[in-house]
């Protein structure tokens, strides 16, 4: 994955400070949803984001500023 996807990813998550993922799949069309749930675990895993379950969705959440 490229660091550009990487930081326009972490940028819409900072932005809103919570999107639902299919909002954010949607709002990166260049990226397959499974380089886009890549990219989230990646992420999620280094705590610069926060995967959330709400009901039947899933939510993302900023933990901390983007670099």
């Amino acid at each position: 994955m490229t660091h550009q996807a990487t930081a326009k990813l972490l940028t819409l998550v900072h932005e809103h400070r919570r999107i639902h993922l299919e909002e954010l799949v949607a709002r990166l069309p260049e990226l397959t949803w499974n380089q886009v749930f890549s990219l989230v675990d990646e992420l999620s895993r280094r705590r610069l984001i926060s995967l959330r379950r709400r009901g039947f969705e899933y939510e993302l959440w900023a933990c901390s500023l983007p670099a």
